[in-house]
Protein backbone atom coordinates (compact mmCIF):
# COMPACT_ATOMS: atom_id res chain seq x y z
CA UNK A 1 0.00 0.00 0.00
CA UNK A 2 2.53 2.57 1.17
CA UNK A 3 5.08 1.13 -1.25
CA UNK A 4 2.66 1.85 -4.12
CA UNK A 5 2.41 5.50 -3.10
CA UNK A 6 6.20 5.87 -3.21
CA UNK A 7 6.48 3.98 -6.50
CA UNK A 8 3.77 6.10 -8.13
CA UNK A 9 5.53 9.27 -6.94
CA UNK A 10 8.74 8.13 -8.63
CA UNK A 11 6.91 7.43 -11.89
CA UNK A 12 5.13 10.79 -11.96
CA UNK A 13 6.98 13.55 -13.78
CA UNK A 14 5.38 16.10 -11.47
CA UNK A 15 5.43 19.85 -11.80
CA UNK A 16 8.71 20.49 -10.02
CA UNK A 17 12.22 20.02 -11.34
CA UNK A 18 14.05 21.13 -8.18
CA UNK A 19 12.14 22.26 -5.09
CA UNK A 20 15.29 23.51 -3.37
CA UNK A 21 15.61 26.52 -5.67
CA UNK A 22 12.13 27.72 -4.64
CA UNK A 23 13.24 28.11 -1.02
CA UNK A 24 13.84 31.67 0.24
CA UNK A 25 17.14 30.33 1.62
CA UNK A 26 18.46 29.33 -1.82
CA UNK A 27 21.20 31.67 -3.05
CA UNK A 28 21.19 31.83 -6.87
CA UNK A 29 24.26 32.47 -9.00
CA UNK A 30 22.90 35.89 -9.92
CA UNK A 31 20.74 38.23 -7.83
CA UNK A 32 18.27 40.20 -9.94
CA UNK A 33 17.72 43.82 -8.86
CA UNK A 34 20.20 43.67 -5.98
CA UNK A 35 23.47 44.20 -7.88
CA UNK A 36 23.96 47.70 -6.49
CA UNK A 37 23.44 46.53 -2.89
CA UNK A 38 25.77 43.54 -3.38
CA UNK A 39 28.48 45.74 -4.90
CA UNK A 40 28.19 48.26 -2.07
CA UNK A 41 28.59 45.63 0.64
CA UNK A 42 31.48 44.03 -1.27
CA UNK A 43 33.35 47.35 -1.40
CA UNK A 44 32.97 47.79 2.35
CA UNK A 45 34.36 44.36 3.26
CA UNK A 46 37.00 44.19 0.48
CA UNK A 47 39.84 45.56 2.68
CA UNK A 48 39.75 42.25 4.55
CA UNK A 49 41.73 40.76 1.62
CA UNK A 50 44.58 43.11 2.59
CA UNK A 51 44.29 41.95 6.21
CA UNK A 52 42.70 45.28 7.06
CA UNK A 53 39.60 45.62 9.22
CA UNK A 54 36.46 46.56 7.25
CA UNK A 55 33.90 48.90 8.75
CA UNK A 56 30.97 47.30 10.52
CA UNK A 57 27.79 47.24 8.41
CA UNK A 58 24.18 47.57 9.50
CA UNK A 59 21.57 46.57 6.92
CA UNK A 60 17.90 47.51 7.28
CA UNK A 61 14.76 46.67 5.34
CA UNK A 62 11.40 44.95 5.56
CA UNK A 63 11.05 41.17 5.45
CA UNK A 64 11.61 39.74 1.97
CA UNK A 65 13.75 42.59 0.59
CA UNK A 66 16.80 40.35 0.07
CA UNK A 67 18.95 41.48 3.00
CA UNK A 68 20.13 38.04 4.15
CA UNK A 69 20.30 36.69 0.61
CA UNK A 70 22.57 39.49 -0.58
CA UNK A 71 24.89 39.18 2.43
CA UNK A 72 25.22 35.41 1.95
CA UNK A 73 25.78 35.93 -1.78
CA UNK A 74 28.60 38.42 -1.14
CA UNK A 75 30.19 36.18 1.50
CA UNK A 76 30.12 33.23 -0.90
CA UNK A 77 32.03 35.31 -3.46
CA UNK A 78 34.50 36.43 -0.78
CA UNK A 79 35.14 32.88 0.40
CA UNK A 80 35.74 31.72 -3.19
CA UNK A 81 38.47 34.36 -3.54
CA UNK A 82 40.02 33.53 -0.15
CA UNK A 83 40.32 29.84 -1.12
CA UNK A 84 42.08 30.66 -4.41
CA UNK A 85 45.82 31.39 -3.77
CA UNK A 86 46.10 33.29 -7.05
CA UNK A 87 43.35 35.70 -5.93
CA UNK A 88 44.44 35.91 -2.29
CA UNK A 89 48.13 36.92 -2.50
CA UNK A 90 48.12 38.27 1.07
CA UNK A 91 46.98 34.85 2.35
CA UNK A 92 44.25 36.48 4.38
CA UNK A 93 42.81 34.11 7.00
CA UNK A 94 39.11 34.95 6.79
CA UNK A 95 36.48 33.31 8.98
CA UNK A 96 32.78 34.13 8.57
CA UNK A 97 30.23 33.03 11.16
CA UNK A 98 26.53 33.52 10.38
CA UNK A 99 23.74 33.20 12.91
CA UNK A 100 20.04 34.01 12.90
CA UNK A 101 19.55 35.56 16.32
CA UNK A 102 15.86 34.65 16.35
CA UNK A 103 16.79 30.96 16.16
CA UNK A 104 18.46 30.33 19.50
CA UNK A 105 21.09 33.09 19.60
CA UNK A 106 19.25 35.69 21.64
CA UNK A 107 21.90 36.50 24.26
CA UNK A 108 25.57 37.49 24.32
CA UNK A 109 26.41 34.11 25.91
CA UNK A 110 24.73 32.16 23.10
CA UNK A 111 26.44 34.32 20.47
CA UNK A 112 29.89 33.77 22.00
CA UNK A 113 29.34 30.00 22.28
CA UNK A 114 28.17 29.86 18.66
CA UNK A 115 31.27 31.73 17.50
CA UNK A 116 33.65 29.31 19.20
CA UNK A 117 31.70 26.16 18.28
CA UNK A 118 31.05 27.10 14.65
CA UNK A 119 32.62 24.69 12.13
CA UNK A 120 34.60 27.61 10.69
CA UNK A 121 36.65 27.65 13.91
CA UNK A 122 37.30 23.92 14.00
CA UNK A 123 40.55 23.75 12.02
CA UNK A 124 43.17 21.83 13.98
CA UNK A 125 45.58 24.73 14.20
CA UNK A 126 42.82 26.99 15.51
CA UNK A 127 42.12 24.46 18.25
CA UNK A 128 45.69 23.76 19.25
CA UNK A 129 47.30 27.19 19.27
CA UNK A 130 45.38 28.82 22.12
CA UNK A 131 44.80 25.65 24.12
CA UNK A 132 48.26 24.34 25.00
CA UNK A 133 47.23 23.82 28.62
CA UNK A 134 43.99 21.95 27.82
CA UNK A 135 43.12 18.52 26.43
CA UNK A 136 39.93 19.54 24.62
CA UNK A 137 38.29 22.43 22.84
CA UNK A 138 34.95 22.42 24.63
CA UNK A 139 33.43 25.73 25.66
CA UNK A 140 30.40 24.46 27.58
CA UNK A 141 30.48 25.58 31.19
CA UNK A 142 32.61 28.66 30.55
CA UNK A 143 31.21 32.01 31.67
CA UNK A 144 30.98 35.00 29.26
CA UNK A 145 34.33 36.42 30.41
CA UNK A 146 36.08 33.10 29.80
CA UNK A 147 34.39 32.77 26.39
CA UNK A 148 35.58 36.26 25.49
CA UNK A 149 39.16 35.46 26.50
CA UNK A 150 39.04 32.22 24.52
CA UNK A 151 37.74 34.00 21.40
CA UNK A 152 40.40 36.67 21.76
CA UNK A 153 43.17 34.05 21.97
CA UNK A 154 41.95 32.12 18.93
CA UNK A 155 41.72 35.27 16.80
CA UNK A 156 45.06 36.72 17.86
CA UNK A 157 47.04 33.45 17.78
CA UNK A 158 45.87 32.66 14.24
CA UNK A 159 45.64 36.22 12.81
CA UNK A 160 42.01 35.62 11.94
CA UNK A 161 39.98 38.26 10.12
CA UNK A 162 36.56 37.43 11.58
CA UNK A 163 33.25 38.60 10.15
CA UNK A 164 30.28 37.99 12.46
CA UNK A 165 26.90 38.14 10.71
CA UNK A 166 24.08 38.75 13.19
CA UNK A 167 20.81 38.30 11.29
CA UNK A 168 17.83 39.80 13.14
CA UNK A 169 20.30 41.38 15.55
CA UNK A 170 17.47 43.14 17.38
CA UNK A 171 16.41 39.74 18.78
CA UNK A 172 19.51 39.70 21.05
CA UNK A 173 18.21 40.81 24.43
CA UNK A 174 21.58 42.22 25.53
CA UNK A 175 22.67 43.48 22.11
CA UNK A 176 24.45 46.47 23.67
CA UNK A 177 26.78 44.07 25.46
CA UNK A 178 27.57 41.82 22.48
CA UNK A 179 28.18 44.79 20.16
CA UNK A 180 30.47 46.37 22.72
CA UNK A 181 32.36 43.09 23.26
CA UNK A 182 32.86 42.36 19.56
CA UNK A 183 33.99 45.88 18.74
CA UNK A 184 36.27 46.39 21.75
CA UNK A 185 38.08 43.11 21.10
CA UNK A 186 39.97 44.91 18.31
CA UNK A 187 41.60 47.20 20.88
CA UNK A 188 42.95 44.24 22.85
CA UNK A 189 44.57 42.11 20.15
CA UNK A 190 47.71 42.72 18.11
CA UNK A 191 46.83 40.43 15.21
CA UNK A 192 43.54 39.74 13.44
CA UNK A 193 40.31 41.63 13.93
CA UNK A 194 36.51 41.34 14.23
CA UNK A 195 33.88 43.01 12.05
CA UNK A 196 30.10 42.89 12.41
CA UNK A 197 27.39 42.72 9.78
CA UNK A 198 24.08 43.38 11.54
CA UNK A 199 20.78 42.74 9.75
CA UNK A 200 17.48 44.08 11.07
CA UNK A 201 13.92 44.77 9.97
CA UNK A 202 13.88 47.71 12.37
CA UNK A 203 15.16 50.97 10.91
CA UNK A 204 15.37 52.42 14.43
CA UNK A 205 17.51 49.58 15.85
CA UNK A 206 20.65 51.67 16.34
CA UNK A 207 18.74 54.46 18.07
CA UNK A 208 18.04 52.13 21.00
CA UNK A 209 21.72 51.30 21.61
CA UNK A 210 23.47 53.00 24.50
CA UNK A 211 26.18 55.57 23.83
CA UNK A 212 28.95 53.17 24.87
CA UNK A 213 28.06 50.76 22.04
CA UNK A 214 27.50 53.49 19.46
CA UNK A 215 30.91 55.02 20.12
CA UNK A 216 32.72 51.78 19.23
CA UNK A 217 30.85 50.92 16.03
CA UNK A 218 32.40 52.88 13.11
CA UNK A 219 29.65 51.49 10.95
CA UNK A 220 28.23 51.82 7.44
CA UNK A 221 24.46 51.62 6.88
CA UNK A 222 22.48 50.25 3.96
CA UNK A 223 18.70 50.29 3.49
CA UNK A 224 16.99 47.76 1.21
CA UNK A 225 13.82 48.99 -0.46
CA UNK A 226 10.88 46.63 -1.15
CA UNK A 227 10.70 45.00 -4.58
CA UNK A 228 8.07 46.20 -7.04
CA UNK A 229 5.88 43.89 -9.15
CA UNK A 230 8.19 43.99 -12.16
CA UNK A 231 11.25 43.10 -10.08
CA UNK A 232 9.39 40.29 -8.33
CA UNK A 233 8.34 38.89 -11.69
CA UNK A 234 12.00 38.73 -12.77
CA UNK A 235 12.93 36.90 -9.56
CA UNK A 236 10.06 34.43 -9.97
CA UNK A 237 10.89 33.72 -13.61
CA UNK A 238 14.47 32.91 -12.56
CA UNK A 239 13.22 30.38 -9.99
CA UNK A 240 10.55 28.95 -12.33
CA UNK A 241 13.22 28.22 -14.95
CA UNK A 242 15.32 26.35 -12.38
CA UNK A 243 12.61 24.80 -10.22
CA UNK A 244 9.65 23.95 -12.47
CA UNK A 245 9.24 21.60 -15.40
CA UNK A 246 8.87 23.41 -18.77
CA UNK A 247 5.42 24.86 -19.43
CA UNK A 248 4.18 23.97 -15.93
CA UNK A 249 3.11 27.53 -15.12
CA UNK A 250 2.19 30.38 -17.45
CA UNK A 251 3.72 33.86 -17.51
CA UNK A 252 0.35 35.36 -16.60
CA UNK A 253 0.14 33.28 -13.43
CA UNK A 254 3.68 34.28 -12.48
CA UNK A 255 2.70 37.92 -13.02
CA UNK A 256 -0.34 37.45 -10.75
CA UNK A 257 1.85 36.01 -7.99
CA UNK A 258 4.24 38.95 -8.37
CA UNK A 259 1.32 41.39 -8.14
CA UNK A 260 0.03 39.73 -4.96
CA UNK A 261 3.50 39.97 -3.39
CA UNK A 262 3.96 43.59 -4.48
CA UNK A 263 0.80 44.42 -2.54
CA UNK A 264 2.35 42.74 0.53
CA UNK A 265 5.28 45.13 1.06
CA UNK A 266 7.17 43.81 -1.98
CA UNK A 267 8.05 40.63 -0.09
CA UNK A 268 10.08 38.18 -2.23
CA UNK A 269 9.80 35.45 0.44
CA UNK A 270 6.03 35.68 0.22
CA UNK A 271 6.20 35.52 -3.59
CA UNK A 272 8.35 32.36 -3.49
CA UNK A 273 6.05 30.69 -0.99
CA UNK A 274 3.05 31.50 -3.20
CA UNK A 275 4.83 30.07 -6.24
CA UNK A 276 5.73 26.82 -4.48
CA UNK A 277 2.31 26.40 -2.85
CA UNK A 278 0.52 26.90 -6.18
CA UNK A 279 2.70 24.19 -7.70
CA UNK A 280 2.01 21.85 -4.77
CA UNK A 281 -1.75 22.34 -5.10
CA UNK A 282 -1.63 21.53 -8.81
CA UNK A 283 0.61 18.52 -8.25
CA UNK A 284 -1.61 17.12 -5.49
CA UNK A 285 -4.47 17.22 -8.02
CA UNK A 286 -2.35 15.15 -10.45
CA UNK A 287 -2.16 18.04 -12.92
CA UNK A 288 0.96 19.01 -14.83
CA UNK A 289 0.13 22.68 -15.13
CA UNK A 290 -0.78 25.35 -12.57
CA UNK A 291 -4.23 26.92 -12.93
CA UNK A 292 -5.29 30.37 -11.79
CA UNK A 293 -7.47 28.74 -9.12
CA UNK A 294 -4.32 27.15 -7.68
CA UNK A 295 -2.70 30.57 -7.32
CA UNK A 296 -5.76 32.00 -5.56
CA UNK A 297 -6.00 29.02 -3.21
CA UNK A 298 -2.26 29.25 -2.53
CA UNK A 299 -2.66 32.89 -1.50
CA UNK A 300 -5.18 31.95 1.21
CA UNK A 301 -3.07 29.07 2.55
CA UNK A 302 0.24 30.94 2.50
CA UNK A 303 -1.20 33.92 4.35
CA UNK A 304 -2.48 31.59 7.07
CA UNK A 305 0.92 29.89 7.29
CA UNK A 306 2.83 33.18 7.40
CA UNK A 307 0.68 34.67 10.16
CA UNK A 308 1.03 31.49 12.21
CA UNK A 309 4.80 31.42 11.74
CA UNK A 310 5.15 35.12 12.56
CA UNK A 311 3.18 34.83 15.77
CA UNK A 312 4.70 31.62 17.12
CA UNK A 313 8.26 32.90 16.62
CA UNK A 314 7.60 36.13 18.54
CA UNK A 315 9.18 36.50 21.99
CA UNK A 316 6.82 35.46 24.79
CA UNK A 317 5.81 38.92 25.99
CA UNK A 318 5.06 40.12 22.46
CA UNK A 319 2.74 37.12 22.05
CA UNK A 320 0.99 38.03 25.30
CA UNK A 321 0.50 41.62 24.13
CA UNK A 322 -0.90 40.37 20.81
CA UNK A 323 -3.25 38.01 22.68
CA UNK A 324 -4.42 40.94 24.83
CA UNK A 325 -5.26 42.94 21.71
CA UNK A 326 -7.11 39.99 20.17
CA UNK A 327 -9.06 39.29 23.36
CA UNK A 328 -10.33 42.85 23.65
CA UNK A 329 -11.07 43.00 19.91
CA UNK A 330 -13.18 39.84 20.16
CA UNK A 331 -15.09 40.84 23.31
CA UNK A 332 -15.40 44.56 22.67
CA UNK A 333 -13.82 47.47 24.50
CA UNK A 334 -14.97 48.41 27.98
CA UNK A 335 -13.66 51.95 27.47
CA UNK A 336 -16.16 54.65 26.59
CA UNK A 337 -16.21 55.09 22.85
CA UNK A 338 -16.40 58.37 21.01
CA UNK A 339 -19.35 58.53 18.66
CA UNK A 340 -17.17 58.68 15.56
CA UNK A 341 -14.62 56.04 16.71
CA UNK A 342 -14.64 52.83 14.62
CA UNK A 343 -15.53 49.76 16.65
CA UNK A 344 -12.31 47.91 15.72
CA UNK A 345 -10.07 50.65 17.16
CA UNK A 346 -8.69 49.92 20.63
CA UNK A 347 -6.89 52.06 23.21
CA UNK A 348 -3.36 51.23 24.38
CA UNK A 349 -4.35 51.76 28.02
CA UNK A 350 -6.97 49.02 28.02
CA UNK A 351 -4.60 46.68 26.20
CA UNK A 352 -1.86 47.25 28.78
CA UNK A 353 -4.34 46.49 31.58
CA UNK A 354 -5.29 43.25 29.84
CA UNK A 355 -1.59 42.41 29.31
CA UNK A 356 -0.87 42.89 33.03
CA UNK A 357 -3.83 40.69 33.96
CA UNK A 358 -2.81 37.86 31.61
CA UNK A 359 0.78 37.99 32.87
CA UNK A 360 -0.51 37.65 36.44
CA UNK A 361 -2.71 34.69 35.47
CA UNK A 362 0.25 32.78 33.97
CA UNK A 363 2.74 33.82 36.70
CA UNK A 364 4.80 36.15 34.53
CA UNK A 365 6.09 39.56 35.56
CA UNK A 366 4.64 42.19 33.20
CA UNK A 367 7.15 44.50 31.55
CA UNK A 368 7.07 48.27 31.94
CA UNK A 369 5.04 50.62 29.78
CA UNK A 370 8.27 51.52 27.96
CA UNK A 371 8.76 47.90 26.90
CA UNK A 372 5.06 47.61 26.08
CA UNK A 373 5.40 50.49 23.59
CA UNK A 374 8.42 48.74 22.04
CA UNK A 375 6.34 45.58 21.64
CA UNK A 376 3.63 47.56 19.85
CA UNK A 377 6.25 48.98 17.47
CA UNK A 378 7.57 45.49 16.76
CA UNK A 379 4.09 44.10 16.13
CA UNK A 380 3.33 46.93 13.71
CA UNK A 381 6.63 46.41 11.91
CA UNK A 382 5.60 42.79 11.30
CA UNK A 383 2.19 43.85 10.00
CA UNK A 384 0.28 42.19 12.86
CA UNK A 385 -1.24 45.49 14.07
CA UNK A 386 -1.42 49.13 13.09
CA UNK A 387 -1.19 51.94 15.63
CA UNK A 388 -1.18 55.74 15.70
CA UNK A 389 -1.33 58.57 18.25
CA UNK A 390 -4.86 59.45 19.34
CA UNK A 391 -4.58 63.12 18.34
CA UNK A 392 -7.23 65.71 19.10
CA UNK A 393 -10.66 64.67 20.29
CA UNK A 394 -9.51 61.83 22.52
CA UNK A 395 -9.02 62.50 26.20
CA UNK A 396 -5.52 61.81 27.51
CA UNK A 397 -2.37 60.66 25.80
CA UNK A 398 -3.05 57.27 24.23
CA UNK A 399 -2.39 55.18 21.15
CA UNK A 400 -5.09 53.84 18.87
CA UNK A 401 -4.58 50.23 17.80
CA UNK A 402 -6.11 47.95 15.18
CA UNK A 403 -5.52 44.22 14.90
CA UNK A 404 -4.38 43.08 11.46
CA UNK A 405 -5.98 39.62 11.51
CA UNK A 406 -9.23 38.05 12.81
CA UNK A 407 -9.03 38.08 16.63
CA UNK A 408 -10.22 34.50 17.10
CA UNK A 409 -7.50 33.25 14.72
CA UNK A 410 -4.83 35.19 16.63
CA UNK A 411 -6.08 33.92 20.00
CA UNK A 412 -6.05 30.34 18.77
CA UNK A 413 -2.45 30.59 17.52
CA UNK A 414 -1.11 32.26 20.69
CA UNK A 415 -3.06 29.91 22.96
CA UNK A 416 -1.47 26.91 21.26
CA UNK A 417 1.98 28.52 21.30
CA UNK A 418 2.00 29.57 24.97
CA UNK A 419 -0.43 27.03 26.39
CA UNK A 420 -3.00 29.64 27.42
CA UNK A 421 -6.44 28.41 28.39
Amino acid sequence: MIENIFENELKERGIFRDLAVLSPHYIPQELPHREEEANGISRIIAPILRNEKPNNIFIYGKTGTGKSCVVKYVIRKLEDIVKDPSKNPNKSEVVVVYMNCRMGYGSKYQVLVKLLEDPSFQKDYYKNTPLKDRHDNKVSGLNPTELYERLKKVIESNSINLIVILDEIDMIKDNDDIIYILTRINDEITSGHVSIIGISNRYTFKENLDQRSKSTLCEEERVFKPYNASQLKTILHQRVKLGFQPRSISDSHVALIAAYAAQTNGDARYALKLLQKAGEIAQSSKRKRVKIEDVKEAKIKVEEDIVGELITTLPEHQQIVLYSIAEIASKGSHYKRLSDMPTDVLFSGEIYESYERICKNINKNPRSMRWFREYLNDLEMLGLITHSPSGKGVRGNTTLIRLGNPPEDVKKIVSASLGLS
